[in-house]
């Protein structure tokens, strides 16, 4: 029976350097993109490790493992949790059309490639890592990047957590008997559902407390001295817990674990919400910074810009300022209209657009960087159609690194000793909207809440000269 094949194309023209598909069937081939661009000498290295079951056990590259990973990974064999590769993915397709194959029926099933929920069915319903990788994987393959991360690193956290173990916390938490003699080789641990208790929970908080903050890498080469774990906050502590709980009714609600076993709740452990510090500046602070005088077409600049335009536009964050199209942008009305990426993948059903009107001093933001104005054309120039979402994200991640670089020479330049960040333009967008007696119900619309009490949280406490005009109204 004759079949497609699936083999992978370096594209080099117009030095494109994409990784395709190059699907073939009765001689005929058509290309399908990965979205996965890489230099020549990477795309040597990929065909060194072309369809084996695992890459070299000898690489250490995270990066090159990544993209072995989304390429080539079939979770029966590699990375389990962790969504099929491109590679595997399309071959299974080829494999279920047999000789009824067409192409237009390829194309229309690879499109619906990380849009399936991932779930391997092989996996321990009981253990506890496997399920915060699983979790981690299905948001990948959702392009939720900031929510995978965040299932990813509680799982690193709580396997940091079990090796820190003396022999009677072994004991006492997993049930581990302790070792009949002294350094015996410990077992490997799996940690599940019934080892977490309100009081394993609580004994996770205070290390946390003291040394959740992994040491960073070092080279010791070079004379570095070896780094030690540092505290970490309650609010990361707070992040943590809620993933797990996450996963804990998960497996609850598919009937995988008893509910006995739910170690949060009313008489459970209590999930810390960690210390809601304000960061809104005054409005005299905020005037500082728009007059500012930065050397033309700087770094300094271009972070004083996004950091004013982000302040003027409801308080927009720097990944939904990237990602502003010129089709998002009214000049007749002078408006610019757009749905928050944090929320575009999560609200599907209930998505609503937010109208910010654009100001002088925005459209001078957006004339300094635009490059065309194609309606489908980014208007900042900061991403570009041929990135995948990981690309992106790194992009915009390394945009508000030096975004908060720079405001915090300009902060230090004018005396201003608030936060600057970004997250604080934000604040202080919605803060001094309420200090100007602006209803609540508005600045929620402004800021793209679904209710009000998320829109509370945001703001900070009135000014020291707001507070004394409302205490003279009592007398």
């Amino acid at each position: 029976m004759q079949q497609a094949t699936v083999n992978l194309y370096f594209d080099k023209r117009r030095d494109n350097n994409t990784i395709k598909l190059c699907v073939t069937f009765k001689r005929t081939q058509r290309y399908f993109t990965t979205g996965c661009k890489v230099d020549p000498s990477t795309w040597e290295r990929l065909k060194k490790n072309v369809d084996k079951a695992a890459p070299d056990g000898k690489i250490k590259d995270e990066d090159f493992l990544e993209l072995w990973t989304k390429l080539w990974n079939d979770p029966a064999k590699f990375r389990e949790g962790v969504a099929e590769g491109y590679v595997i993915y399309a071959r299974r397709i080829t494999k279920r059309l047999g000789a009824n194959f067409d192409f237009d029926v390829f194309r229309e099933a690879f499109e619906k490639f990380g849009k399936v929920e991932v779930h391997p069915a092989h996996t321990d319903p009981n253990n506890v890592m496997k399920k915060l990788q699983e979790k981690a994987a299905i948001l990948t393959s959702d392009k939720r990047l900031g929510s995978a991360a965040s299932y990813k690193d509680a799982g690193i956290s709580l396997a940091r957590f079990i090796d820190s173990f003396d022999d009677d916390q072994r004991k006492e938490f997993l049930d581990i008997p302790k070792p009949s003699r002294r350094n015996a080789v410990k077992s490997d641990v799996v940690l599940r559902f019934e080892h977490i208790t309100p009081q394993f929970l609580k004994v996770y908080e205070q290390w946390m407390l003291n040394y959740g903050r992994a040491p960073k890498k070092v080279n010791l080469k070079k004379g570095e001295l070896p780094a030690t774990a540092s505290p970490a906050t309650l609010t990361t502590v707070g992040i943590y817990c809620r993933q797990l709980r996450s996963v804990f009714n998960d497996v609850i609600s598919h009937k995988l674990v008893s509910p006995d076993c739910y170690p949060f709740g009313k008489h459970g452990y209590t999930i810390p919400a960690g210390s809601n510090l304000k960061k809104a500046l005054s409005k005299d602070d905020v005037l500082k910074i728009i007059g500012f005088q930065c050397e033309p077409n700087s770094f300094q600049q271009r972070g004083r810009d996004l950091w004013v335009f982000s302040y003027l536009s409801n308080g927009m964050n720097i990944t939904d300022i990237c990602s502003i199209k010129w089709k998002d942008i009214d000049r007749k009305e002078n408006s610019l209209t757009f749905i928050r990426q944090k929320t575009a993948r999560t609200r599907k059903g209930n998505q609503s657009r937010i109208r910010v009107t654009l100001r002088p001093e925005s459209w001078e933001v957006i004339n300094r960087y635009a490059t065309d104005n194609k309606p489908d054309s980014f208007v900042f120039p900061f991403l570009n159609a041929s990135m995948t979402e990981q690309q992106k994200k790194i992009t915009v991640s390394q945009v508000i690194k030096m975004t908060n670089q720079h405001m915090r020479a300009i902060a230090k330049l004018l005396e201003i000793d608030t936060d600057v960040s970004t997250y604080a333009a934000r604040h202080s967008f919605a803060t001094i909207l309420l200090q100007s007696e602006a209803p609540i119900a508005f600045i929620s619309q402004s800021l793209g809440h679904q209710n009000i009490s998320t829109t509370q949280a945001y703001l900070g406490s009135f000014d020291d000269e707001k507070t004394r005009m409302y205490l003279n109204a009592l007398l």
